[in-house]
């Protein structure tokens, strides 16, 4: 996984996500898409089930951005450097990212629960690709969760138990 989407056989809906986390990358000047860029695109379409359900746990694109921010600085931190005002910070240029280990390992993550799940065929979903992302146990994303408070196991069981990615496969979506 390089500069394509993930997969090419993605819904349009995926897509979409994968496209507004390479623009959320873009955005911090990043050449890397990382897990934190699709929470990011998922968190920021309130016009979706996944983006309402996040909004409902308090994880709007605001509230995201600003615990991926205490995670960056409580990390600087920890290792004695003082953060930059974001606003000093800007791209030299904006390039097409490339797709990191953690949004890569995401989408794997999601795909195996999909697969295992569910009957039938079917095509990866958005909360599919949430509880890809929250099934992480080290990294930005776990980190900045633990900061503003959320529980990770929580949150990722409210997925499962929505879409049906519990104990017994549900039927095909």
């Amino acid at each position: 996984m390089s500069e394509s989407i993930p997969n090419p056989g993605l819904s349009g809906s995926i897509r979409g996500v994968a496209l507004a986390a390479i623009v959320e990358a873009q955005r911090q000047g990043l050449a890397i898409v990382e897990a934190e860029h699709v929470l990011l695109a998922l968190a920021g379409d309130r016009h979706t089930s996944v983006g309402r359900f996040l909004e409902e746990h308090g994880l709007d694109h605001a509230a995201v951005l600003d615990a991926l921010r205490q995670e960056r600085v409580r990390s600087l931190q920890a290792v004695g450097v003082a953060p930059r005002d974001a606003k000093t910070l800007s791209a030299t240029r904006i390039q097409r990212p490339r797709w990191g280990a953690s949004a890569r390992t995401a989408f794997d993550r999601a795909q195996k629960a999909a697969s295992r799940f569910r009957r039938g065929p079917h095509r990866l979903t958005a909360f599919d690709l949430l509880h890809g992302i929250l099934g992480a146990e080290l990294g930005t994303v776990p980190r900045a969760l633990a900061f503003a408070g959320v529980d990770r196991r929580a949150l990722r069981d409210d997925v499962a138990a929505r879409v049906g990615l519990g104990d017994a496969p549900a039927a095909n979506p």
